[in-house]
């Protein structure tokens, strides 16, 4: 079976908050359509799988579900938090915007262990509850700023700290590379795209990630392929093709070089 996707939201919503459901579970591996999920919790125990990353649940903690990922909870006490849905239309023209749905690279890594911070987060959720229920005039603003300080806090909890501002061709690249990586895996094909040459498609990649194009083509190839052996049930041949290989032996060679292992190797790893 292919893995579900969920959206908790109307046509109309952009933004809702809510208190986590204050039960035991454990959820299927599902994803969201167009919304970023942020979760708070302040009490919990158990794990949670984005993707392939694995996180124990130690409260106070943050979690960031991103349009296009899979995650599952596996709690094993009862757990009491927030849950923000994000579409990403709410932010738009938004300094947020760029930073959050630059979908590859992210921005943010997806699990925070929060320690003594945990009250100025749990203070701002409590306080965009507040303007999402009250619905007093501007209350959507209130909310974008609040979400603003938010993430803004959470870079206190990065090392480094995300300081980095990418240039309109990296945006422009990591946008088409978003819908054409399965097919082109060459960096001659995105400089044509972007009208530019490969070096300096490949220039503009180093400096602002230290690596080159291809090697930024290469790893969202592999994270993707990370995620499909993790959750699809689809078998090696038909992945090899589903990311543009020609052969199941070029998609193995590719798939070691990258991570130490093959695709079966690592599939059987971690199921």
């Amino acid at each position: 079976m292919e893995i579900p996707v969920k959206n908790k939201l109307t046509n109309k919503e952009l933004f809702r908050i809510k208190r986590m459901k204050e039960v035991i579970k454990t959820t299927t591996p599902h994803g969201h359509k167009d919304y970023l999920e942020i979760i708070y919790l302040e009490q919990g125990a158990g794990t949670h799988q984005i993707d392939f990353n694995r996180f124990s649940v130690k409260p106070p903690s943050l979690y960031l579900v991103m349009p296009g990922q899979i995650h599952s909870w596996e709690l094993t006490a009862i757990p009491r938090g927030y849950v923000a849905m994000i579409q990403k239309d709410f932010l738009l023209e938004h300094p947020l915007y760029h930073t959050l749905f630059q979908t590859f690279p992210l921005s943010f890594p997806s699990a925070f262990e929060l320690d003594d911070a945990g009250e100025n987060f749990e203070m701002i959720f409590k306080k965009m509850e507040t303007e999402y229920l009250e619905g007093k005039p501007n209350f959507e603003a209130v909310i974008q700023t609040y979400l603003l300080l938010l993430f803004n806090l959470l870079k206190r909890h990065m090392q480094p700290a995300p300081t980095t501002v990418y240039s309109e061709l990296l945006k422009n690249f990591f946008i088409i590379l978003e819908t054409e990586f399965r097919a082109n895996h060459e960096t001659g094909f995105y400089a044509n795209k972007l009208n530019t040459t490969t070096k300096k498609l490949n220039k503009g990649c180093k400096t602002f990630l230290g690596k080159t194009s291809g090697t930024v083509i290469n790893d969202k190839l592999t994270a993707e392929a990370k995620k499909l052996l993790l959750y699809s049930p689809k078998n090696l041949t038909e992945l090899t093709y589903e990311f543009g290989f020609t052969d199941p032996s070029h998609f193995n060679k590719f798939f070691k070089r990258q991570t130490g292992v093959s695709p079966g190797v690592y599939r059987k790893g971690i199921s």
